[in-house]
């Protein structure tokens, strides 16, 4: 984990929503429900060495990540991307996925707090 560090960074979500509540809440609840649905997928993939989808979802992941401001996960997406781009190394993938939960934990809980200043 990153311990005190904050992975999280809503200051282009709140410049792209005008600071406006409403929306800043629903493209979290977006968030959370995507990113969920994503890792889950990549896991999936990771399990069937499936290097396509491997690829496809770091690809996607990127972007979903970037909203919410969580550059530091994007060299490890990217790291991973290229490993699905040219089908090998799984085990330095499955490194990479360790690697991003850890990250995305923190995150969904950074979130979850922030979520709470919306509601």
């Amino acid at each position: 984990m990153i311990k005190n560090e904050k992975v999280t960074d809503l200051t282009y979500l709140i410049e792209m929503t005008g600071g406006k509540k409403h929306l800043i809440l629903e493209i979290i609840y977006t968030f959370l429900e995507q990113i969920a649905d994503e890792i889950k997928s990549m896991n999936d993939a990771i399990s069937t060495a499936n290097y396509a989808t491997i690829k496809s979802y770091a690809h996607t992941m990127k972007s979903t990540v970037s909203v919410m401001g969580i550059s530091i996960i994007i060299p490890v997406l990217k790291e991973m991307e290229n490993l699905g781009a040219k089908a090998e190394n799984i085990e330095k993938i499955k490194e990479l996925k360790m690697e991003i939960d850890l990250i995305c934990k923190q995150a969904i809980l950074e979130i979850e707090t922030i979520k709470l200043n919306y509601v």
